[in-house]
């Protein structure tokens, strides 16, 4: 499944794995921060990293989509060209899906910090 992701992703793939990566490293992180009570009253640093680089997955599912129908919608040119008409869906569906998930993962994520973060009692 994974082989596939990368190849339908096309260029995409390795920015759009970086990110979701970094994204579920950071969340890790600022959970085990919080549970150590490292995370002092009125800093809630997941709201400057995590949340922008869901913005950016976002951002790049979205490129990744234009690309890909500019590619599919190449394969009119001479002709009905279904291979790059299919290569090009397929990156531009795929790099669209994957962007989503890594929005949502950092989305819900940031939630769940924030809803813990504010159940921790104050040092």
């Amino acid at each position: 499944m994974g082989e596939k992701i990368l190849q339908n992703c096309g260029p995409f793939a390795l920015p759009q794995l970086a990110i979701s990566v970094l994204i579920m490293t950071l969340l890790v992180g600022y959970l085990v921060a919080l549970k150590r009570g490292e995370i002092g009253p009125g800093r809630v640093p997941w709201t400057r990293t995590v949340e922008p680089l869901g913005s950016i997955s976002t951002a790049l599912g979205l490129l990744g989509s234009v690309v890909g129908f500019v590619v599919a919608f190449g394969g009119f040119a001479n002709g009905m060209d279904v291979q790059q008409l299919t290569r090009g869906l397929a990156t531009a569906y795929w790099t669209t899906g994957v962007g989503i998930f890594s929005a949502l993962l950092a989305s819900s994520g940031s939630y769940i910090l924030t809803v813990i973060y504010s159940r921790v009692p104050a040092l």
